[in-house]
């Protein structure tokens, strides 16, 4: 951005983070059945994760839908977007809500009662 803009100023490059490295883990796909769902951040903000075969995914309204890959079995990452989303379960295994993290900014969200 320098280059485009000399008043903004260079970064350090001891102050850039590589972003964490995440690998895939194998997790019975059965477990996904337990977060399919929508999940409300606000009235017109939800997200909504689908099951496709032994693939999960999740679309936020407005947004495009993306694979999400499991990093463990509640936690999964995307692959081409910086996201993670990070399901909270109860004793059965059911998600009762989820952390939307974008760009390092988590946000919570409760899953709609259908």
């Amino acid at each position: 951005m320098h280059l485009l803009k000399p008043e903004i100023p260079l970064e350090s490059r001891k102050s850039l983070v590589p972003p964490k490295r995440r690998v895939a883990v194998s997790v019975d796909p059965k477990v996904f059945d337990g977060y399919v769902g929508r999940y409300r951040f606000s009235k017109d903000d939800i997200l909504t994760v689908t099951r496709e075969d032994d693939r999960l995914f999740e679309q936020r309204t407005g947004e495009l839908k993306s694979q999400i890959y499991p990093e463990s079995q509640r936690d999964y990452f995307c692959k081409v977007f910086d996201e993670q989303v990070s399901f909270r379960t109860d004793g059965r295994g059911i998600a009762t809500g989820l952390v939307f993290t974008q760009n390092g900014t988590g946000r919570r969200a409760r899953r709609i009662k259908n």
